[in-house]
């Protein structure tokens, strides 16, 4: 199936979070140019390899065309940005934090999740060696993060506070930054732990040429941390759209669960400047699948009722409920009672055979997209 070439856009919006940053280096071409336009934001200015599931591959496999869509990738900063981007008509749809999804919706309720995915890609790490075993043992030790406000520093003190630590005053804190700054801090002691996500932890695991390890905790065991977030106007004037949007984000995770080689390959095609320039290709690839197979691995798959975006109930008010205890929204709220999640569409998103992706994935030649 012949790709269709994505588009970046850069924009500014003076006086709000959505501070638009392109990728560094090129930009991919024109889309098709035949479809309906949509901009998906994507919280990720580098476009990491964290993105590839559903940047790169729907564009590469064909999966926006099969839904008319001509689709802008459009980078930003972080979930914040990108939720804000989707409230003031910037962008048609994100894939960003539920927590930013939540706190954004409770101050506006023309927003909408239309689907979350599994798990909880957020993980307090400790090197392979390191005599921090269980999250106790973090009492009077230093944990890094990439800043104190970010969603990494508010997950390490769920994970101290549920294990009956004080998280505010037991264990200290340290913005450590991402990659190599982290890694000093590793390597010179001013850290014991770091609390990031898939991407990063690997990176700074490579770095100091070792494996971390997880500490284990029931925080790791939430689900539906990250949402598919729209306006509600989207899903009432332009529901196919906005189906036909879903249905091609979770195709593309279905085809990077199977292949997740040929997603980076496809990434690397779609936006070069992704790649790293600072180790082989080889490297780079080695590195680039670990990251986006340990992502799908924390949210891939069906839900339990044996639909693509859809969590019970009742392990979403438990994830709500942890996130506002530890303040990673301002209180609690209720999902479905606020009127912030809505499945009318998911039958349609899911309207797609899983496994013929997958045999697509699994045969899956990178020059089907030259």
């Amino acid at each position: 199936m012949p790709a269709v070439r994505s588009r970046i856009r850069s924009a500014s919006v003076a006086g709000a979070a959505f501070a638009l940053v392109l990728a560094a280096g090129g930009c991919g071409g024109a889309g098709s140019g035949g479809g309906t336009p949509v901009t998906l934001v994507v919280p990720d200015k580098s476009l990491t390899a964290t993105t590839a599931s559903y940047t790169s591959v729907p564009i590469q496999a064909g999966y926006f065309d099969d839904e008319k869509l001509d689709v802008t990738v459009q980078p930003v900063d972080n979930a914040l940005s990108a939720v804000q981007a989707v409230a003031t008509g910037q962008a048609f749809m994100t894939y960003a934090s539920t927590g930013a999804a939540a706190a954004a919706a409770a101050k506006d309720d023309g927003l909408a999740v239309i689907g979350l995915t599994n798990g909880n890609m957020f993980r307090v790490v400790v090197p392979e060696d390191s005599a921090i075993k269980e999250p106790a043992d973090l009492a009077g030790k230093t944990v890094g993060a990439n800043s104190l406000a970010s969603a990494t520093a508010l997950n390490a003190k769920a994970v101290v506070g549920e294990a009956g630590l004080a998280p505010e005053s037991d264990v200290e804190y340290l913005p450590v930054g991402y990659g190599a700054q982290a890694a000093d801090a590793m390597r010179s002691g001013d850290i014991d732990a770091y609390s990031g996500y898939d991407g990063p932890n690997v990176v700074i695991a490579d770095l100091l040429d070792g494996e971390f390890r997880d500490i284990p905790s029931p925080i790791n065991d939430i689900t539906g941390t990250s949402a598919l977030v729209v306006a509600k106007e989207s899903i009432e004037n332009r529901p196919d759209d906005v189906a036909g949007l879903a249905r091609a984000f979770f195709k593309s995770m279905v085809f990077a669960e199977e292949n997740p080689e040929a997603a980076i390959e496809m990434h690397w095609a779609e936006f070069p400047q992704s790649k790293s320039a600072e180790m082989s290709d080889e490297e780079a690839l080695k590195q680039s699948v670990r990251i986006v197979s340990a992502r799908l691995k924390a949210t891939g798959g069906e839900g339990p009722d044996g639909r693509f975006g859809v969590q019970e109930a009742a392990d979403m008010d438990e994830t709500m409920e942890l996130f506002a205890r530890y303040k990673i929204i301002p209180s609690k709220v209720d999902l479905a009672d606020d009127g912030i999640l809505d499945y009318s569409l998911a039958d349609s998103y899911n309207k797609f055979d899983a496994d013929a992706v997958r045999e697509e994935a699994a045969s899956w030649k990178q020059d089907q997209g030259d």
